[in-house]
């Protein structure tokens, strides 16, 4: 029955297809390759950075040391007799160094050694008070303060007094490596380019000569896994390139870094032996040489060695270790072993011997296990935005076939299925969202560093401001979107909201204090709850009732992938062009949504009208059908017992709980965001597939409920267990939870009577409002939580919140309408 309308598509099409399909699937190969390359090349500009951080954090610790050994006796910084020989004989020989000063905690300056470091006095006073201002300065998970401007490095580190307080700084700034970053952006760009050409030609040999025109035509799979399997080809080799350079940099510059930090050791027993001892004479040497390991974790262990292998002294970060037993042998330099001569200029035998510094397997591994992960990182957030380009080709792939193909009776396929209209909403919501979300990783860094002119309040509420107008803001228009969907169509709130969040990004770029920006946020937050809502709208009004969740679904995955990609792709531009330029950027690309809608959803746009226009009369909802609604018992139920409290935990423990909780167990930034991202990615992937699990139950009120037991079993654990792993699995529980609820509270609310006369656009808006509200509510209610009963206890007691809200909603609300629909 399939090859006749195949036979007479073929009739309709030429050879042409194939080269169309061809360069359509190389067009998305290059531009997957270039995002991703982009976001590697901007990984490895920062592993340069942290590198060249690294490197001067090693010499300023060594000049630290010297400092504090003065200090230790008792000896007042401001009166240090010597202080500017001491800075200049321990920063001597350092290559790239521009300038070196030591300062008082209040920024006093106490000697420099050539130039002042750019912010020393900032980053100096910063180190006492524990935070800057400065929004280019972040804290290093060793201590010190780094400021990268202009290719420069500034790093400062404390020093502590007899007392333990912090006395004053040591600021450093050095070059950072060009000749280094350009050698590995070169490399890279090489590999990018040669993978991409290969695989590029690969698919078109494919195409050409494997996948038969008939399976193009008839929406076969190979035209969506064909150049998937190109894409992730592509990727993982160049991934796995990636993967490598950044291990072996780290790797050599950890052995750098100690190399650096043993030279002053060797040459300062180099200058003992030079007086005419002999090794075996040496005393007190544990002392120094456990103070250096305790300076840089990798190095595990510290050896002194005679002439003929026998280990004289050994010590580590804890202080001095056994020497019985050891056998004697000439150690040999390795990859975890760094093996420096002594006593060359000493004519006695006995003087001669080596420096042995053995490195840390753990710590090794621990270090490439992150920048694999970093790699990994980058090759994630690029698959996700490529699949959604191959989804999108896909989409007008079908549609380019269905305008050629005609049926026996002269008619002409359709341009989607309507089980599938979701996917048509889905490269918009991605489109917009990959546009809101560029400053999303640096916003508050951002209103750090603008003036607070008038607004005389505490540092952490000024920080929130300009989040919470935005979400505030937000709340307003999405009760506004709803009543515009029902009036005149879904295209107007999403057209009027993409124009008003593109005037909030370039309000953004040109405020000049905190108040104007937070102004400019809720600009954003407007345009935001139009277009947010409009297209949920398109959703409620186009799709048939036994596939909406599968539809919502598909919409809030590309709502999901559009914030992870776009808030990497912001991160990296603002390393690259600064903060301002970002929300330019963002606001440019807010033109790539508007080209959906006009091209995507065109079709749709007077179907809309009409049906807008037919339902005006039973739409009118005034404020007291609201609150009706809100007071009846199945509606009412719903947000009550699930939308608000869902909302509360997951914006409560994803922005709020979560970075603090990580934190405080000692887990470094970058783990935070990968935890993060488990979040996102099951949203993306799963939610789609259990859309479909939901569509074909009868009863959507159970996957409510599970969703609830689930999310809420995943706060409670972090009451009885602790630490990355248990953080993540939270995460995953209450992603699955959202995949649960997400999928079924939108079939299952537009199925009630009350909502059915309400209007089905408008109470999806009340809904999502709801949601606003949890939202808005999450950091109160878990901060507060916090307070009264600490982190562990607090967000356990979030989840009990949540658990108990499900557990009412299971027991009061019907289990289906009162007209008997699902």
């Amino acid at each position: 029955m399939r090859s006749e309308p195949i036979q007479i598509v073929l009739e309709g099409l030429r050879r042409r297809p194939v080269l169309e399909v061809t360069l359509a699937c190389l067009a998305v190969l290059l531009l997957a390759q270039a995002l991703i390359g982009a976001l590697s090349l901007s990984a490895l500009n920062r592993l340069v950075v942290d590198t060249t951080a690294d490197r001067v954090e090693v010499i300023a610790r060594r000049a630290a040391g010297n400092i504090e050994n003065g200090l230790r006796l008792g000896k007042p910084l401001e009166q240090y007799f010597g202080l500017r020989d001491s800075l200049q004989d321990s920063v001597s020989g350092s290559r790239d160094l521009l300038g070196a000063a030591v300062l008082r905690a209040d920024g006093q300056t106490l000697a420099v050694q050539g130039e002042l470091p750019e912010g020393a006095v900032a980053l100096a006073q910063a180190l006492d008070a524990g935070a800057t201002r400065d929004s280019r300065a972040a804290r290093r998970a060793s201590g010190a303060l780094m400021s990268v401007s202009d290719g420069t490095v500034t790093l400062a580190v404390p020093l502590a007094a007899a007392g333990g307080n912090v006395a004053g700084a040591v600021v450093l700034s050095a070059a950072k490596d060009g000749e280094a970053s350009r050698r590995l952006i070169v490399d890279n760009l090489q590999v990018l380019l040669a993978v991409t050409a290969l695989v590029g030609l690969g698919l078109a040999a494919v195409f050409k000569y494997l996948v038969p025109l008939t399976s193009l035509a008839a929406g076969g799979r190979a035209r969506f896994v064909v150049p998937l399997l190109a894409l992730m080809l592509a990727q993982g080799v160049y991934a796995a390139y990636t993967i490598s350079t950044f291990r072996s940099g780290w790797l050599e510059v950890t052995r750098n870094n100690v190399g650096l930090l043993a030279e002053g050791l060797q040459r300062d027993l180099n200058r003992v032996l030079g007086y005419g001892l002999t090794l075996d004479r040496l005393r007190g040497v544990d002392a120094p040489f456990s103070r250096l390991a305790a300076t840089f974790p990798a190095v595990a262990q510290i050896e002194l060695v005679d002439g003929e292998g026998r280990v004289l002294s050994r010590a580590g970060a804890k202080g001095a270790l056994d020497v019985a037993g050891l056998p004697a042998a000439r150690p040999r330099s390795d990859d975890l072993t760094l093996v420096l001569p002594l006593g060359a200029t000493n004519p006695d035998p006995r003087a001669h011997g080596d420096l042995v510094l053995r490195l840390s397997d753990d710590v090794i591994a621990a270090g490439v296990r992150g920048r694999a992960l970093d790699a990994v990182t980058v090759v994630a957030v690029a698959l996700v935005a490529a699949i959604e380009m191959l989804l999108l080709l896909s989409l007008l792939m079908n549609r380019a076939f269905a305008a050629r193909a005609t049926l026996p009776d002269g008619s002409r396929i359709g341009p989607d299925d309507e089980s599938e209209i979701g996917r048509i909403a889905r490269p918009v919501m991605f489109g917009f969202l990959f546009a809101w979300a560029l400053p999303l990783g640096f916003l508050p860094l951002y209103a750090r560093s603008l003036p607070a002119d008038g607004l005389d309040l505490p540092a952490n509420l000024l920080l929130a401001l300009p989040i919470s107008v935005e979400m505030g803001c937000g709340l307003l228009t999405s009760l506004l979107a709803g009543s515009l969907t029902d009036r005149k169509g879904w295209q107007v709130p999403v057209l009027a909201g993409l124009a008003v969040s593109c005037a909030g990004m370039l309000a953004c770029a040109a405020a000049g204090n905190l108040l104007m920006f937070s102004a400019a946020r809720g600009l954003v937050g407007l345009g935001y709850g139009l277009t947010w809502m409009g297209l949920q709208g398109f959703i409620v009004t186009r799709s048939p009732a036994q596939y909406r969740g599968r539809n919502m679904t598909g919409v809030i995955a590309g709502l999901f992938a559009g914030h992870l990609s776009g808030a990497a792709v912001g991160a990296m531009l603002m390393e690259q062009t600064g903060f301002r330029a970002v929300f330019g950027v963002g606001a440019a690309m807010l033109a790539l949504p508007l080209a959906g809608v006009l091209v995507l959803m065109r079709p749709y746009m007077d179907r809309g009208r009409r049906q807008a226009a037919q339902a005006v009369a039973r739409t009118r909802a005034r404020l007291s059908d609201t609150l009706r609604l809100l007071w009846t018992r199945d509606f009412g139920l719903l947000l009550l017992g699930s939308v608000i409290p869902f909302s509360i935990a997951q914006v409560g423990l994803l922005s709020f709980a979560l970075p603090l909780y990580l934190e405080a167990e000692g887990v470094a930034a970058s783990s935070i965001g990968r935890v993060l991202m488990i979040y996102g990615l099951c949203v993306i992937y799963v939610g789609p597939l259990m859309g479909r699990v939901v569509d074909r139950s009868r009863i959507k009120k159970s996957w409510i409920v599970l969703g609830g037991l689930v999310g809420s079993v995943g706060m409670l654990g972090l009451y009885f267990n602790s630490g990355l792993l248990a953080a993540a699995a939270a995460v995953l529980l209450l992603a699955l939870a959202s995949c649960f609820a997400g999928a079924s509270q939108a079939p299952y609310m537009l199925a009630l009577p009350d909502v059915q006369r309400y209007g089905a656009a408008g109470a999806t808006s009340v809904m999502r409002a709801a949601d606003k509200l949890g939202q808005m509510a999450g950091p109160l209610v878990v901060g507060a939580m916090f307070g009264a009963a600490g982190m562990g206890a607090g967000l356990a007691a979030t989840g009990i919140i949540y658990l108990c809200a499900t557990l009412l909603f299971l027991m009061f609300a019907p289990a289906r309408s009162r007209d008997g629909a699902a």
